[in-house]
């Protein structure tokens, strides 16, 4: 199966923390995942990334084999 949704290497610094460092997800079609951490562990912030509420300070993001850029939430209605 072809992965439908990859992030890989994806880093977000914000000024006093390291939120997400180098992290990889992949997700095939059909495929359902639950992100579970502690309070802090960089849940939230991953998923805003992928949804386009923060921009990537590292890493790329790719849709159905296509490297995106996301920019905004706005961005996201486009690569379904």
């Amino acid at each position: 199966m072809k992965n439908v949704l990859e992030m890989q290497h994806v880093t977000k610094i914000f000024p006093s923390i390291v939120a997400n460092d180098d992290i990889n997800f992949e997700l095939q079609e059909g495929e359902i995942h639950a992100l579970l951490g502690e309070n802090g562990a960089g849940k939230s912030t991953l998923m805003s990334v992928l949804f386009g509420l923060y921009k990537l300070d590292g890493g790329r993001i790719i849709v159905r084999g296509k490297e995106v850029k996301i920019d905004n939430p706005h961005d996201t209605e486009h690569e379904r």
